[in-house]
């Protein structure tokens, strides 16, 4: 039996060296975008671009926001700040100015009858002439000048108008060479720092973050505001507060376990033989994960990782046993209970693979085979290396087992008290399906945020000066060509106008607005010279021109009618957010987004999801909703399967332990009740994170249960028993202390849950245990 054992263990741990190099050379990507985790078919590829793109824009900037009470000191701090943040060359490229706004706008002085403001086009396609004939004549006499005028060339200033209009939808100008921010009462202006390295990067957060804060600090002292935007501010907030937990919550619950193991097994060599089964587990699974799939996610890890820590029961019981008798004598003793076990927790877990979201796939297919790993690893590596444990302490119960079954003998159970015992199972019962349909499920992804709202709050004041949207809502226009796409824009924007006009929508931004399609530019010629047909010879009577003037300004017209083309408006600083929509994306579509500003109330955003439904080329995407309707799709899903996991296993067990089924259910069962209810009290409702800590508490109480049922009453068994909730619980149930929503949620669960089912169990064990 020994020699079949090293044998096997020897094919186990090459197939594991095998699984393990072919992952390596896959070279698996990991995938970190929670779009990723949406069912294929809900996906659209130029939609996730575009999405990626747009969390790219924010992810790689930090936007400095200077404001001061003057014009003159703020200029001062900005060139202050400047030299400060050239510490920071080889990091990240500072921009603070950029070419004269005047330089690039005279750009688009040659292309003035083909780019006219919207109010102009709109009142020239209804032959409104008198409109800019009189507003001409307004600003040719206006005390305060005309901007840019010039009779003879432009003699209806149909350029000042499209500037003015230009800079009304612009937050930023260059003001001498400065960028200044026009949406903010003080003078401000802004700075932009572009990381070279991702803003999760820690190196890069510790050479950033104490340049950052000490400028704000010296400006501070100064009178000066200093705003920061950008992911960076949140990254390395959450690092920070991962290294206070980690220092904190993460060290205790090492040390407490490494306490208990000492003191139950007085020696560390039985924690290196607990972990090892979870290590293998987790690392057959990453492996195997990597090689089903094309990409892994880091939740799939995240969490499939906490799952497969049911697999310390496994380990759990066969380091006790293994005091008490020989490797291969522990293997005979215990493999029902462990395959009775591993086949429960995969069932519980194995199913999310059917489900048809690919998280939960990845989930399933990583927990299952991490299981599966951990069990071969405990019958297969453990009888080799548990040997002196047997050997030295044969037949010698040890001390903690002795005391822990004392205290657990002293208990009555509810075989004792039949009556009793019908009133708790009925009653559990209709608690549990009463709780899910009373408890208020949370989606929102806003529950995920872990930075202070101070920080959030400086975020969204920059970002509101730079005149984006508080909302995470934005509409893509797609075309399958660039000038399609223009077209299909300005189709669009008339419904956006609308919408405006009513007050139902403050504004917004869109390309079109500063590069018309070719086909609106010809448009504009055309109207321009049906106004100078209709007006001109009145406009010249009534400034005097000559007839020579006159006729030099129909020959102006004549001679610039040409089109701003893209590649020339690509050379303008007024292009520089809109680069990307010039190229065509992955899909071979050209693609912009059109960003919508102020707050959006229900009803508008309702009808903005009309309007795009309505046409194929516009869609209206909002981030934190899909992210949010995604938790709920997950949420419900997991809740499903939970149920019919549940149902499966009651029925796989009852083979096995026929009436006694409800001693191995019910603590799991009631634990999980009274863990829900504790987060629904606490935090008002129930999210996806509570569910999946759900699972691992139901392996955990199965596990238990089917242990206690299989070892008729061994005086191990409750040692382990009890050494794997208490473990499980420094592991898993400390998380309830985070300030890490995620892991708080999970913590929230595993605490409770555990505790109960520990205490409720041996109150479910027979009497006459002892006696079969």
């Amino acid at each position: 039996m020994k020699r079949f054992l090293k044998i096997s263990a020897l094919v186990w741990a090459i197939i594991i060296f095998v699984i393990c190099i072919f992952a390596a050379l896959k070279q698996t990507a990991v995938d970190t975008s929670i779009m990723a985790l949406l069912p294929k078919y809900d996906q659209k590829p130029l939609l996730n671009e575009l999405q990626e793109q747009q969390t790219a824009e924010y992810a790689n900037h930090v936007f400095i926001m200077v404001s001061a009470d003057n014009k003159q000191s703020a200029r001062s701090a900005v060139n202050t700040i400047s030299s400060e943040l050239n510490v920071l060359a080889g990091i990240a490229n500072l921009t603070q100015s950029v070419d004269s706004s005047s330089t690039q706008m005279d750009a688009l002085y040659p292309f003035r009858f083909a780019l006219l403001s919207d109010s102009v086009a709109k009142k020239l396609q209804i032959k409104d002439y008198d409109g800019p004939f009189q507003s001409a004549l307004n600003a040719l006499f206006s005390p305060i000048g005309a901007g840019k005028a010039d009779p003879i060339k432009d003699p209806f200033f149909l350029y000042s108008d499209m500037l003015l209009e230009q800079k009304i939808n612009i937050q930023v100008k260059v003001e001498d060479t400065l960028l200044r921010l026009t949406n903010v009462e003080k003078p401000s202006y802004l700075l932009v720092l572009e990381l070279h390295k991702n803003p999760f990067d820690l190196p890069t957060q510790d050479r950033v973050m104490p340049v950052l804060k000490k400028i704000q600090q010296q400006m501070d002292e100064q009178g000066i505001r200093v705003s920061y935007s950008g992911l960076l501010l949140h990254a390395a907030k959450g690092a920070e507060q991962a290294k206070f937990e980690i220092s904190t919550i993460g060290l205790g619950s090492l040390l407490g376990v490494i306490l208990i193991i000492l003191l139950v097994f007085r020696r560390i060599i039985p924690l290196f033989q607990v972990l090892l089964p979870v290590m293998v587990g987790c690392l057959v699974a990453v492996a195997v994960t990597c090689l089903w799939f094309d990409r892994i996610h880091l939740i799939t890890i995240a969490f499939g990782a906490g799952l497969v820590g049911v697999a310390v029961d496994y380990s759990m019981h066969f380091v006790c046993e293994s005091y008490l008798y020989t490797g291969v004598a522990v293997v005979r003793k215990l493999f029902s209970g462990l395959l009775l076990g591993l086949i429960s927790s995969v069932l519980a877990y194995g199913g999310l693979a059917l489900t048809p979201f690919p998280g939960l796939q990845q989930i399933a297919v990583f927990s299952a085979t991490g299981l599966i790993a951990a069990w071969l690893t405990v019958l297969l590596f453990l009888p080799l290396i548990t040997t002196k444990n047997a050997s030295k302490n044969k037949q010698r119960p040890l001390p903690a087992a002795l005391i822990l079954n004392r205290c657990k003998d002293a208990f009555p159970t509810l075989d004792m008290y039949p009556k009793m015992a019908s009133v708790l199972v009925i009653t559990v019962g209709f608690i549990s399906v009463g709780l899910f349909f009373l408890a208020t499920p949370q989606d929102s992804v806003r529950l995920l945020q872990t930075s202070p709202p101070a920080l959030l709050e400086e975020d969204q004041r920059v970002q509101q000066a730079l005149g984006n949207s508080v909302n995470s809502a934005f509409l893509v226009v797609s075309g399958s060509s660039l000038e399609a796409m223009l077209e299909n824009e300005e189709r669009f924007r008339r419904q956006l106008d609308s919408l405006v006009n009513d007050g139902t929508l403050a504004d917004y931004q869109a390309i079109s607005q500063s590069l018309p399609s070719l086909q609106r530019q010809q448009q504009n010629i055309a109207l321009v010279t049906q106004l100078y047909q209709a007006k001109l010879d009145a406009y010249a009577h009534a400034i005097g021109l000559s007839d020579s003037q006159k006729t030099l300004a129909y020959q102006s017209l004549q001679e610039n009618q040409q089109t701003l083309s893209p590649e020339t408006w690509s050379t303008l600083a007024i292009s520089a957010q809109w680069q990307d929509a010039l190229e065509p994306r992955s899909t071979g579509e050209y693609a912009s987004v059109i960003r919508l500003q102020g707050h959006l109330s229900e009803a508008t955003i309702r009808q903005l999801q009309a309007d795009a439904a309505a046409d194929n080329n516009i869609n209206y995407v909002d981030q934190v909703a899909d992210i949010s309707a995604t938790l709920a799709q997950y949420r419900t899903k997991v809740a499903e399967w939970l149920f019919i996991a549940y149902g499966i296993i009651t029925v796989l067990l009852f083979f096995r332990y026929r009436l006694d089924i409800w001693r191995v259910m019910l603590p799991p069962i009631t634990g999980s009740i009274i863990a829900l209810s504790c987060a629904v009290l606490i935090n008002g409702g129930y999210n996806i994170f509570n569910l999946v800590a759900l699972m691992l508490v139901f392996g955990i109480g199965l596990d238990m249960g089917i242990f206690l049922q299989e070892s008729r009453g061994g005086i191990h068994t409750w040692l382990a028993v009890s050494l794997s909730t208490l473990t499980s619980l420094l592991a898993f149930g400390l998380l309830a202390l985070s300030q890490t929503p995620v892991l708080y949620h999970f913590g929230i669960i595993v605490l409770p849950g555990l505790l109960v089912i520990w205490l409720l169990s041996p109150l479910m064990q027979t009497s006459q245990l002892e006696t079969q």
